[in-house]
């Protein structure tokens, strides 16, 4: 793929970075993409790792099939094989009809598993045999059908932990994590901080029909130099809150939630000059 190309694709998931150590995430990104390895993503929650997921697959061959995200801690263990693995119509009370899983839909494509680590033990070893053998069956049939995907997993736990504490399985671990790619916190990547507060205040004002001519300099200095344990995902949330509750064009300071006055890093200084 050409340096153009991933510049695109970059500006398309709002990955344009200046922070070395995201730059580096990025060019792993895009090694793996070319292959058909096994990938975990690690990081904090929020930390885009969805997105890191989805620029892996554009990067990649299998870019013009489908992308089939999970995200594992949404369902109970029966409902998640189900969606996995898919099933017959009858095959259980409540199938009226045949439904096909996710394995089969992500076939020749990529398949994103979010939170793999609260995956039960006994479904963590129907995992570990599709995987291996590149097969599944759906619930309620024998026939075994072929499946060839890209698997790309992502958790903000640490597995290696779970492992010792019998929570998570071994060799399901390391059949998962062919390679490991960490997206680094928002607080390891400051110098993105402008462009992602202009992103959203620009996204935010447009949605809400909203028009925002100044901020007040406690606001500025709060957005700067924030922790952001909740990373883009809480900046995104806090901008939205300040742009609805701004009047007249102005964002207060009262605007500011006060619980997260505690959480400022103050060795980090916010521009002299910033504008929307």
């Amino acid at each position: 793929m050409s340096d153009e190309k991933k510049e695109q694709l970059k500006k398309q998931f709002h990955l344009e970075t200046k922070s070395p150590l995201f730059k580096q995430a990025l060019e792993f990104c895009e090694r793996v993409a070319r292959s058909h390895a096994n990938v975990l993503l690690i990081g904090e929650s929020g930390s885009g790792k969805e997105i890191a997921s989805r620029y892996i697959h554009a990067c990649g061959h299998r870019s013009s099939q489908n992308f089939v995200a999970v995200n594992c801690s949404a369902f109970t263990e029966t409902l998640l094989e189900s969606e996995l693995f898919g099933h017959e119509q009858g095959s259980f009370t409540g199938a009226s009809k045949t439904h096909t899983g996710k394995f089969e839909l992500s076939n020749h494509g990529t398949l994103f598993l979010d939170e793999i680590g609260d995956l039960s033990l006994t479904t963590q070893i129907k995992l570990l045999r599709a995987l291996e053998t590149k097969q599944i069956e759906r619930i309620g049939s024998n026939t075994k059908r072929e499946i060839d995907f890209q698997l790309i997993c992502a958790t903000n736990q640490n597995l290696p932990e779970k492992i010792q504490n019998r929570e998570f399985r071994e060799d399901f671990f390391y059949r998962i994590s062919t390679i490991v790619i960490k997206i680094p916190a928002l607080r390891e990547r400051r110098e993105d901080l402008p462009a992602l507060i202009k992103f959203f205040f620009q996204k935010i004002q447009k949605e809400n029909g909203i028009s925002i001519r100044s901020l007040d300099d406690a606001v500025t200095d709060f957005l700067f130099t924030y922790d952001y344990p909740g990373n883009i995902r809480e900046l995104k949330n806090i901008i939205e809150r300040i742009v609805i509750l701004s009047q007249n064009g102005f964002v207060a300071k009262e605007t500011l939630p006060t619980l997260y006055n505690v959480a400022a890093d103050s060795s980090y200084e916010s521009p002299s000059a910033f504008h929307l």
